[in-house]
């Protein structure tokens, strides 16, 4: 099937560029992982301790057409080494050897000779830093970052946009008797000038579990005086968390920079919080927050792994039972009940090389009379540019559980070595 599919696609694309202006590119993604104990910080248990290679692939067409029209396509494949599944799971979506759509957008600019551009298909749905909106089905540690719909840009002025958006994250029965649709809808103000301003206005509907919230917030960040950076941003939420359940929440992500360029390392030090309300069991309210399509693994991909949606089998269950009620999606990162203090440094002793070494004590909100100590989580990068095409990477990371946990949890740790070409 996937030789077919690869030769179908070589026939259009002759067909096509004798018409059209075509790029043709892709990437390869190579990693060997060695993770234990992300969810059930158990050393005595095996089941998620993982030591073996992730490779992803992709190939993408561009297409520039007639009156600005642009056509993408992006095909993908990302599977845990040869023969990890079995049974019915052969087919799965980054699991196996099969290909999927991860891109097929359509963009046309100028609608009506209206300062509209539409942007329709399977696309990324990336905004600021990914607070809020950075992943579709994340399909665990972020693999894919698709939502399916349709974005319209709004304005003319080159640092002022307005986009609205509708997204469907899953169709499920496609009835609309089934009631069970995951959608994504509302507005994205952002103006780039000074730094970067935004306004937002989204909602997140869940048919499945009666959940229907609305996110009003807005970002800021910039630099200041040349050496300072700063990033902030804060929302609000509202809704109904269930049938019959109101739903009030807060969530806020910052950081500040120094930077020194005057130095041989050229360091830049930074201090940053996320902030995101937990639930209060004496209200009838629910005030967890929701992640929406936060970006994750902005924070490490072990926390993305640790906060997985997995059901009784993730240690997070055992101290806070309703972590995961909030999502209907099998394997979403979901959790939003955390406070994050960090600080680090960044280091760049050569052109090519960038180092970043965070540490962040974790805590959640818990009922008086219970630990709310989740733990220290300690992260390195480093990244080598070996060219403008290749560059090498190592991600380590570690959690050592808080009093929440228990006396008998053990260390979780994650590292990974990457190589990344793209052409």
């Amino acid at each position: 099937m996937s030789a077919r599919i690869l030769l179908i696609l070589s026939l259009l694309l002759t067909t096509a560029a004798a018409e059209t202006v075509l790029d043709i590119g892709g990437d390869v993604r190579i990693r060997g992982y060695a993770l234990d104990n992300m969810w059930d910080l158990d050393s005595g248990a095996d089941g998620d301790h993982w030591s073996l290679f992730r490779q992803r692939t992709r190939l993408h067409v561009r297409a520039d057409l007639d009156r600005g029209v642009t056509g993408f396509v992006q095909i993908a494949n990302q599977h845990w080494g040869e023969g990890v599944t079995t049974g019915d799971a052969w087919e799965a979506d980054n699991k196996s050897n099969k290909l999927f759509v991860d891109a097929a957008w359509i963009d046309v600019p100028r609608v009506l000779d209206l300062p509209v551009d539409l942007r329709l298909g399977r696309q990324n749905v990336t905004y600021g830093s990914g607070f809020v909106l950075f992943d579709g089905q994340s399909q665990t540690a972020s693999t894919s970052i698709y939502l399916d719909g349709l974005r319209a840009r709004l304005g003319t002025a080159a640092t002022l946009q307005l986009d609205l958006l509708y997204f469907k994250d899953q169709e499920n029965v496609r009835a609309d008797l089934a009631a069970d649709d995951l959608t994504l809808s509302g507005a994205y103000l952002q103006r780039d000038r000074g730094g970067q301003q935004a306004l937002y206005l989204l909602r997140r509907e869940d048919q499945s579990l009666g959940r229907d919230i609305t996110v009003l917030g807005g970002r800021a960040a910039g630099v200041a005086a040349g050496s300072f950076d700063y990033a902030f941003e804060a929302a609000l939420q509202r809704g109904d968390a269930a049938p019959g359940v109101d739903h009030e929440a807060w969530g806020v992500k910052s950081e500040i920079g120094a930077s020194f360029p005057c130095l041989k390392s050229r360091p830049r030090l930074f201090v940053g919080f996320v902030g995101m309300s937990g639930d209060d069991p004496a209200t009838a309210v629910d005030e967890r927050w929701d992640v929406v399509y936060g970006g994750w693994p902005q924070y490490g991909d072990l926390l993305a792994w640790t906060y997985l949606n997995l059901g009784p089998g993730n240690g997070v269950a055992g101290l806070d039972p309703g972590y995961a009620a909030g999502s209907s999606t099998p394997g979403e990162v979901v959790y939003g009940n955390l406070l994050m203090p960090s600080a680090g440094l960044e280091l760049r002793p050569r052109d090519d090389l960038d180092c970043r070494a965070s540490i962040a004590p974790l805590s959640f909100h818990r009922a008086p009379g219970a630990s709310d100590n989740l733990g220290l989580y300690t992260q390195l990068n480093v990244r080598y540019r070996y060219s403008p095409q290749l560059a090498f990477a190592l991600y380590a990371a570690r959690l050592d559980p808080g009093d929440a946990f228990g006396p008998d949890a053990d260390a979780v740790h994650e590292v990974f070595w990457e190589a990344a070409l793209s052409f």
